[in-house]
C-alpha cells in the first residue's frame, strides 16, 4: 500500500518540480512607455470616425504579409508597437468601400522596459509545490490511520 502512495507521490514531484511545466502557465504584464507605441487615427471626409475599421499592419521586412490583423476603436483609433525599425504600412476598410492607408516610421531608439507583476518566483513554485506533495501525502496517511483505528 504504501509503495503505491509513494510512487503517486514521487509522480506528483516530478511534474511539479520540472520548471518547463511550472512556468508554462505564467502571466507577464508591462506597461509601455507612450513613446513607442504607434498611434493612427482613421476618419471619413467628414471628420467622423472610421469605428470598427479592419486593421492591417504590414512590416518593414515583408510587405506582403500582414503581421497585424486588428480593428480601430470605436473613435477610429489603432495603436501598435513595431518590434523592427522602419516603414511600417497600415490599412483600414470599413467594409462598405471605404479604405484608408499611411506609412509610419519606427526608429531604432523605441525601447519598451517590461516589468513581470504577476508570475510568482520560480523559488516560490517549488517551495509550493513541495507544500502542496507534503500535505497530501500526510493527508493519505493520516486518513488510512484513521481507518485502521477504526476498525
Amino acid at each position: 500500500m504504501i509503495k503505491g502512495y509513494l510512487r503517486g507521490v514521487v509522480a506528483v514531484a516530478i511534474v511539479f518540480l520540472l520548471p518547463t511545466f511550472a512556468a508554462a502557465h505564467g502571466v507577464e504584464v508591462s506597461e509601455v512607455h507612450p513613446s513607442s507605441l504607434k498611434t493612427v487615427r482613421f476618419t471619413y471626409s467628414t471628420n467622423d470616425p472610421m469605428a470598427y475599421a479592419k486593421i492591417k499592419v504590414y512590416p518593414p521586412s515583408n510587405s506582403k504579409v500582414e503581421a497585424i490583423k486588428s480593428f480601430t476603436d470605436r473613435n477610429g483609433y489603432f495603436a501598435f508597437l513595431p518590434d523592427e525599425e522602419g516603414e511600417w504600412k497600415i490599412e483600414a476598410a470599413d467594409g462598405m468601400g471605404h479604405r484608408g492607408e499611411i506609412s509610419v516610421n519606427a526608429a531604432a531608439q523605441n525601447i519598451v522596459e517590461t516589468s513581470n507583476t504577476a508570475a510568482a518566483p520560480v523559488w516560490l513554485r517549488f517551495v509550493l509545490g513541495l507544500s502542496l506533495l507534503f500535505n497530501t501525502f500526510l493527508f493519505f496517511t493520516l486518513f488510512k490511520r484513521g481507518k485502521r483505528q477504526n476498525s
